[in-house]
């Protein structure tokens, strides 16, 4: 996708505030604590085992795809708990695909770091880790709710222009709204699944 016109960015605006209108008391009360939630159980495992709270936010985030939340933060937990005990990958079990595991185990070892070469997940990452108000996760669900159409996973990669501009308008769009990028982010999230799935 190259760069989003003006028009389409005022579509964009008027779409996610719809969204937001869907909103339920619980979805806003969910979204706004959703990445503080994260934030604490990262930091919680950080203690835990001894390392940095970026460095399980980033483990956290190359074992989330195709991933539920519930089993994503156990699957943090079983690679770091290996790690720490000289478990190789390949004698664990996670709810993701092998290839993000080895990432993970390869994120714990220094031999790779999560780099905005990966707009989404670096985003992710900072968003969790320092509760970053700088920084917005544009994801699927994101995507699905600022174009307005059932965009299917392997068509969501929108280009690093449009997702800069679509992360700066939802920013501005939360601030105006007295609450964080990552707040609406999360509120965006929760209803435009539930919608999708209608």
């Amino acid at each position: 996708m190259k760069k989003l016109s003006t028009k389409e960015i005022r579509t964009i605006k008027k779409r996610l505030i719809n969204t937001f209108n869907d909103a339920t008391k619980k979805d806003i009360a969910d979204g706004i604590k959703w990445y503080a939630d994260a934030n604490e159980i990262c930091n919680n495992l950080a203690v835990k085992y001894d390392t940095d709270v970026y460095i399980v936010a980033s483990v956290l985030s190359a074992l989330s795809p195709r991933n539920k939340w519930s089993k994503n933060i156990i699957d943090t937990e079983t690679v770091l708990k290996a790690y720490k005990n000289n478990v190789s990958a390949e004698n664990i079990k996670v709810s993701t695909f092998h290839s993000n595991k080895f990432k993970a185990f390869n994120i714990l070892k220094g031999n790779i770091s999560i780099t905005d070469n990966s707009l989404k997940t670096f985003n992710f990452v900072h968003n969790i880790a320092y509760l970053d108000a700088s920084s917005l996760t544009v994801d699927i669900w994101h995507i699905r709710a600022s174009l307005g159409k059932k965009v299917k996973i392997d068509n969501a990669q929108i280009g690093r222009t449009a997702y800069n501009q679509i992360k700066e308008l939802t920013i501005n769009t939360a601030n105006e709204l007295g609450i964080k990028g990552y707040e609406f982010q999360a509120i965006i999230w929760l209803v435009t699944q539930r919608n999708y799935n209608k």
